[in-house]
């Protein structure tokens, strides 16, 4: 049974059976996030369609070289998704590097899934700015922290975390 079938359907026997009332299963929609999503996969297929994503993974890898490695690759997709995350939502970085990520992998003949990864994971890592993520900025005041603390634990946590992913995405998900 594929997942989105299993979770559909447990949804709806939630509501049937009364474990959950059809108000609370609304209330528990991240709305937000559906939308973001919905329009980011407007945006990647327009990308595909009109091929600026391929436009933008070409001049990414023209940038590189003839023979550009994976690995660099992948490394700076993170450091692009990581930075853009500091800044913007996570989900949002995500969604909008993704596109890009399949087309530069597929341009220089590797696998689009340990891009992805290190996407994913490289726009989870909001250690940097105190904008970064809600806790980052909840804890500001009451800590009495300024933004260059961020900056201090932050930039060495994504940097060991860049060097991580790229040794460890490669072996689960080889290029």
């Amino acid at each position: 049974l594929p997942l989105h079938t299993a979770a559909v359907t447990g949804a709806i026997l939630c509501v049937v059976t009364g474990c959950l009332k059809e108000k609370e299963a609304y209330a528990g929609i991240d709305w937000v996030t559906i939308f973001l999503f919905a329009g980011m996969l407007s945006v990647a297929t327009a990308m595909e369609k009109t091929g600026a994503g391929k436009m933008i993974a070409d001049a990414v890898v023209s940038m590189m070289g003839d023979n550009p490695n994976p690995y660099v690759l992948t490394a700076v997709l993170f450091l692009i998704s990581n930075v853009l995350t500091q800044f913007m939502s996570n989900t949002a970085s995500a969604a909008l590097l993704a596109p890009i990520g399949i087309s530069i992998a597929q341009s220089v003949g590797a696998d689009p899934k340990p891009v992805l990864m290190a996407l994913g994971i490289a726009a989870s890592m909001a250690f940097a700015t105190p904008m970064a993520t809600p806790p980052n900025t909840l804890v500001l005041g009451p800590g009495g922290f300024s933004f260059n603390d961020y900056v201090k634990v932050g930039v060495p946590m994504c940097l060991i975390s860049l060097v991580a992913c790229v040794i460890i995405i490669p072996i689960f998900w080889p290029f």
